[in-house]
């Protein structure tokens, strides 16, 4: 009983271990308590019981293995993925889908002046129609004529001769 009353006062004062506390634990939830110390039960009952529930939730905290792997190889991926759009801006600054001069045509990107020319021809053959459907109301050879050059020079325009 000496015992158990040393423990007590080095409990109170802070000096005991936990190995010592643990003792206490265990002399308070025994039924072999004396009446002069039976105040102290209630102290310690609190005591284990919150260990007791500290125990559980760390036991229900603690993750599987293969999600805490997952989750560390998820944390990697998201920041190589930083880091590449972050080189991305920082390395090459101003690079662009094509260069300066260029044009897109059904999604693709030009920028030979040589293509341009036969895709911007293919598709002035698509939509051309005679000059009857487009003028049937003129009738003058004069007006006919202008028309005539303003379409050889359009043809021009877009021929390979120029260079």
């Amino acid at each position: 009983m000496r015992r158990i009353e040393d423990l007590l006062d080095k409990y109170f004062e802070g000096e005991t271990s936990a190995a010592e506390e643990q003792e206490l634990r265990q002399f308070f939830a025994s039924d072999a308590v004396p009446e002069h110390l039976r105040i102290h039960q209630p102290l310690f009952a609190y005591f284990a019981e919150e260990i007791r529930k500290e125990e559980a939730t760390t036991v229900r905290r603690q993750m599987p293995q293969r999600r805490r792997v997952l989750l560390w190889v998820s944390g990697v991926a998201a920041a190589v993925l930083l880091l590449l759009g972050i080189g991305q801006v920082y390395v090459f600054p101003g690079r662009t889908f094509c260069s300066d001069n260029y044009v897109v045509i059904n999604g693709r990107c030009y920028t030979d002046p040589h293509t341009i020319r036969e895709h911007a021809l293919n598709a002035l053959q698509e939509i051309s129609t005679s000059e009857r459907d487009l003028f049937p109301v003129i009738s003058d050879d004069d007006d006919r004529q202008v028309i005539e050059e303003q379409f050889r020079a359009l043809g021009s325009f877009f021929s390979d001769d120029d260079e």
